[in-house]
């Protein structure tokens, strides 16, 4: 039987926002979500959509797409944590015309215990499971690697990791993701946010170039590579530099301080570990 993959995603600590800050919150990620689905079309069966209260729930036809959508989400949504469980297994139970919330099968059931055990952990904010446990461990672990570094970074370094994820985005080889428009106006709607949450001035931003071109992919490939032969892109600063309107060298300077080359490493890395053990696009 094929296996899919289901996502169940909850906002951490979002009961203590005030309802003015959760109510900005939620039309934040309606935004950002409606864009992502657009991004990710090509790999999801269902939309992340809102199910409960603060839950967002979707379904994918593969792993790895599944894994690139959340990242990509947590990236947009920082400095607000999130928390996911990822199940890979049968979607056996199908309500035609239907939404993700209506369906079933094992591949939510995986998906929903994950997020119940990742309540319980300190140092992971996802897990993955399917019906290989040792596999299954080693995928959390390695999805888990950058999360206090991501965590750790502020708003300046969030904004340049989020511009390299744009320029230099993680994908299969042959598949397409819809980054034409769709990606680079993930920066200005993250901006506007921030706008409207803080006390962010607004001709801080009004000299950013928002329309981003992807510079070049980065392939995931289903065998373990060295990482930073991959991500490592020469003159990356110095293109960031020109969209933000600063120097090359202080966007080196961010960028080491908020670890954006050890972080997209170590997802590079985890990318190649779940293709090659719960497969992409390429393998359906």
């Amino acid at each position: 039987m094929r296996k899919y993959t289901s996502l169940i995603i909850d906002i951490k600590g979002s009961r203590k926002y005030s309802v003015e800050d959760r109510t900005l919150l939620q039309y934040y990620l309606v935004h950002v979500i409606e864009k992502l689905n657009v991004l990710f079309e090509p790999g999801i069966v269902f939309d992340i959509t809102f199910s409960a209260g603060d839950e967002l729930q979707g379904l994918f036809s593969n792993t790895m797409w599944a894994v690139m959508y959340l990242r990509l989400l947590e990236i947009m949504v920082h400095p607000v944590q999130i928390r996911a469980g990822i199940g890979v297994g049968e979607w056996n139970v199908k309500i035609e015309g239907g939404i993700s919330t209506q369906q079933d099968g094992p591949t939510y059931h995986m998906a929903r215990a994950a997020i119940e055990d990742v309540y319980k952990m300190q140092t992971q904010r996802f897990k993955i499971y399917s019906d290989d446990k040792e596999t299954d461990i080693m995928a959390s672990y390695l999805l888990n690697v950058s999360k206090s570094l991501l965590e750790a970074q502020n708003m300046v370094q969030n904004r340049i990791q989020l511009i390299s994820e744009i320029m230099y985005p993680f994908i299969e080889k042959n598949s397409v993701l819809q980054h034409a428009g769709y990606a680079s106006n993930l920066l200005e709607i993250k901006e506007n946010y921030n706008l409207k949450k803080s006390a962010q001035k607004s001709n801080e931003i009004s000299k950013i170039m928002f329309d981003i071109n992807v510079e070049e992919p980065i392939y995931i490939i289903d065998e373990i590579v060295e990482a930073e032969k991959y991500t490592a892109k020469k003159n990356a600063a110095g293109k960031i530099a020109e969209i933000l309107k600063q120097s090359r060298q202080n966007i080196d300077t961010v960028m080491r301080r908020g670890k954006i080359i050890i972080i997209r490493n170590m997802d590079y890395i985890a990318l190649q570990y779940i293709k090659r053990n719960y497969g992409g696009m390429n393998d359906l």
